[in-house]
C-alpha cells in the first residue's frame, strides 16, 4: 500500500472513480447502501478504509468496498437484492452506483451507467464486470442504469 491518500487502500474501488471528485461521496454511498439493505436492518457508515456495517445483532467486519457490502448482503439473503438489479432512471448518483453493484452480481455485463460524469470510460465492478460510464446528453443531474446495454 502506498498510503498517499490516507485511506489505507492500495487502489480506490471503482465506485470512488465514477463521478467527479466529491468529499461527501462515501457518506452518500453509505446512505444509499443503508436504504437498499433496509430489509436486513443493516446500517452502513463510511470509514477511512471502506465501510463499517452494523446489523441487528451488532457490528459486522468492516468492508473495503461497496461491492463487498453488496456481496455479503446477497450471501445473507440471496433474493433480497434481485429487485434492484433492473433498469432505473433519474436516480441520485449514489443510488445508481449501488444498483450497478447489485446488477453486476446478477449479470456478467456489460452494464451502462448514464449521466454521472462528463467523460466516457469503462470501469470494472466486482473485479471483472464491465461498467460503461457515459455522459447524459443535455442533462447534468440524475443517473440511469441499463443492465442490458453497452456504450459500444
Amino acid at each position: 500500500m502506498c498510503g498517499a491518500c490516507g485511506s489505507g487502500r492500495v487502489r480506490a474501488p471503482w465506485e470512488d472513480t465514477v463521478g467527479p471528485p466529491d468529499p461527501g461521496a462515501s457518506r452518500r454511498l453509505a446512505a444509499a447502501l443503508t436504504r437498499a439493505l433496509a430489509p436486513l436492518r443493516w446500517r452502513v457508515a463510511p470509514w477511512a478504509g471502506g465501510y463499517t456495517v452494523a446489523g441487528p445483532a451488532g457490528a459486522l467486519p468492516p468492508a473495503a468496498s461497496l461491492d463487498e457490502v453488496v456481496a455479503r448482503a446477497r450471501a445473507a439473503r440471496p433474493a433480497l437484492l434481485h429487485r434492484l438489479a433492473g433498469p432505473a432512471e433519474d436516480l441520485e448518483l449514489a443510488d445508481a452506483v449501488v444498483r450497478v453493484s447489485v446488477a453486476a452480481l446478477h449479470r456478467d455485463g456489460p452494464l451502462l451507467l448514464v449521466g454521472p460524469d462528463p467523460g466516457r470510460r469503462r470501469l470494472l465492478a466486482h473485479g471483472g464486470v464491465p461498467v460503461d460510464v457515459v455522459p447524459r446528453a443535455g442533462r447534468r443531474s440524475g443517473a440511469e442504469l441499463d443492465p442490458g446495454g453497452s456504450a459500444g
